[in-house]
């Protein structure tokens, strides 16, 4: 049984069909499916000294303009959800995140890399695929 799903988002188109999937989805099961909405900055580390930068700031003003959209294509659904932002590793981040809540399934869009282009820098959804405790979904 689907009790938490996680979707990752990141801004891109891919990523919103995933959300859009993961909300069809949700909104199909008998008892909905919560939504953990997770959006993982890559560019700053917490491990990094701040030098001076507010990295809770600043984390906090990149990820809303990824939550935005999650925010208004989930307003006047009856799908219980919430919204994560977080500094770090997307890989880490996502597969943390998914085992701490207990998350039955990780949404996920695809970047659509040729496969000479996933060998040179793999992807984050082909790590999570590799790394997660759960099933995956991907979407193109």
């Amino acid at each position: 049984m689907l009790e938490q799903i996680l979707v990752a988002v990141d801004g891109s188109d891919h990523a919103h069909k995933a959300l859009q999937t993961a909300v069809e989805l949700a909104e199909s099961l008998k008892h909905s499916a919560k939504l953990i909405i997770v959006h993982v900055n890559p560019s700053i580390s917490l491990n990094e000294p701040a030098l001076g930068v507010d990295l809770e700031a600043r984390i906090a003003e990149e990820g809303q303009h990824i939550i935005a959209p999650v925010t208004e294509l989930m307003s006047g659904r009856s799908i219980p959800y919430e919204t994560l932002l977080i500094a770090g590793d997307p890989v880490n981040e996502i597969c943390r995140v998914s085992r701490d809540r207990k998350c039955n399934l990780i949404v996920m869009g695809t970047g659509g890399k040729s496969v000479l282009a996933e060998i040179a820098a793999p992807s984050v959804s082909h790590g999570v695929l590799k790394h997660a405790e759960c099933s995956v979904l991907t979407v193109k």
